[in-house]
């Protein structure tokens, strides 16, 4: 899950359906109907049925889908909300210590190395340059290799997350709340695009038509030619 910012002070005036508040955090749930385009660009755009927003990381607004709240809002009470909550201060400690300790001191050397590339080339000449070209490379080389890093640890801190989800519900609930969230989404699409179908039994219609009239037309033919062997 990503958090929104720019969809946050579209809620500014209007009234949450649910506050909830906990360790100084905030989450107030809207219904997406309530606001103009908000589905659109979510659910029919990008297939989203639940969208996170916060500017401050201590205020969250929760913006859901009519029916999909009203069959899966299990998923979004507030002791689940707040282990989400608990997700994403966790992984932005992360990238902060890994900024720290690893991005920003790769940033100075690059700026550094970029400053001396002038002094490396009026004394090695074009050794100089190779020898620029190496730190870089190993710089960028570093910099993939902490960003892999930094995604493992957010990957395993969101199954963290999960697995205490499953604790909470006990796994009866928690996947009988995730098949009736698939079931929804498919049902919903599957509604939404009916002209889809319709279109698709039009072609094969379409296409029975055409081999029927080219039997028909193959039978004649032998007609003919059976006639014309009678006659001779």
């Amino acid at each position: 899950m990503k958090l929104n910012p720019k969809l946050y002070p579209v809620a500014d005036d209007v009234t949450p359906i649910d506050v909830q508040e906990f360790d100084n955090h905030k989450v107030e749930v809207y219904l997406m109907d309530s606001f103009s385009g908000v589905k659109e660009e979510f659910v029919l755009g990008k297939g989203q049925f639940a969208v996170w927003s916060s500017i401050d990381g201590e205020n969250y607004r929760l913006f859901l889908e009519n029916g999909y709240y009203e069959k899966v809002g299990g998923l979004y009470t507030l002791p689940i909300n707040k282990i989400w909550i608990e997700f994403w201060d966790t992984t932005d400690e992360i990238s902060r210590k890994f900024s720290k300790k690893f991005i920003y001191p790769m940033l100075i050397v690059a700026v550094l190395s970029c400053v001396l590339s002038f002094f490396f080339s009026s004394l090695m000449g074009e050794a100089g340059s190779y020898v620029l070209m190496a730190i870089l490379a190993l710089m960028f080389i570093a910099i993939l290799a902490v960003n892999s890093k930094t995604k493992k640890s957010i990957m395993q801190e969101n199954m963290n997350s999960r697995n205490k989800i499953i604790e909470l519900l006990g796994e009866k609930e928690f996947y009988a709340l995730i098949d009736a969230q698939k079931e929804y989404m498919d049902v919903y699409f599957d509604n939404l695009y009916p002209a889809d179908d319709e279109a698709l039994d039009d072609e094969n219609l379409d296409a029975e038509v055409v081999d029927s009239e080219e039997e028909e037309l193959e039978n004649e033919k032998k007609q003919l030619e059976e006639s014309k062997e009678d006659n001779e």
